[in-house]
């Protein structure tokens, strides 16, 4: 009798303990969707995301974004001017030239417990080419640039440095983060291009998938659907 309650008491503890570590288990709410619905048509796109961890002050340090729109779309990104991350460091956002800004949104970061109110950032989203390139101007620490490289038509991998805030504070953890790019087209020959053009097809629906990476090590993925036309 005295085993049995033991093991009773050992198995409610273990599914106790897995319980709550599910609870605390890093988050993240991700949407996404085209501001044209029809296939085939140069579009805008807006991504929005909060990471949280109920366990903690705030969500761990955030790394690595990758975004994986729905399959037949495209990116021109090479046929439009170009900005450099050289020159967003050097001379900022005025330094690009005209027709490489994609887009704007703003993010907001954690570096508790030394800086304790939440820091603010503008963003400002530019053409690399082969990329995709986000100027940030924080409230709080010096100004950087998170590269997104293309793959796959116009699938993201945005690598996040590190994110000063104070000499004395630890690095900022993203939290939130909203972003929407500009639909836009260049005319080459007879055809117009647009920056960001949505898949050929349409199956009622579009869906996006996204994993979010985290020094910790750990990875939360999460998706979002829009409805599409032909």
């Amino acid at each position: 009798m005295r085993k049995k309650l033991i093991l009773v008491t050992g198995l409610v503890a273990t599914v106790a303990l897995v319980a709550t570590a599910a609870y605390a288990a890093v988050g993240v709410t991700f949407t996404s969707s085209f501001s044209k619905n029809k296939a085939n048509t140069s579009t805008g796109v807006k991504v929005d995301f909060v990471a949280n961890d109920p366990a903690a002050e705030q969500p761990p340090i955030m790394n690595k974004i990758v975004i994986n729109f729905q399959k037949g779309g495209k990116f021109n990104g090479k046929k439009f001017p170009k900005c450099t991350t050289n020159t967003l460091l050097s001379k900022g956002p005025s330094g690009c030239p005209k027709g490489s800004k994609m887009g704007s949104g703003t993010g907001v970061g954690y570096a508790k417990p030394v800086v304790t109110d939440p820091v603010n950032a503008k963003l400002t989203i530019f053409n690399g080419g082969n990329s995709i390139l986000v100027f940030v101007l924080p409230d709080l620490g010096p100004t950087f640039v998170t590269p997104c490289s293309i793959s796959g038509g116009y699938n993201l991998t945005c690598s996040i440095p590190p994110i000063k805030t104070l000499p004395s504070a630890p690095d900022a953890a993203v939290g939130t983060v909203k972003t929407l790019t500009k639909a836009a087209t260049v005319k080459k020959g007879k055809k117009k291009l647009g920056f960001v053009v949505t898949p050929k097809t349409c199956k009622k629906s579009w869906t996006t998938n996204a994993s979010f990476f985290f020094q910790t090590g750990e990875v939360v993925k999460a998706s979002s659907s829009q409805k599409c036309k032909k």
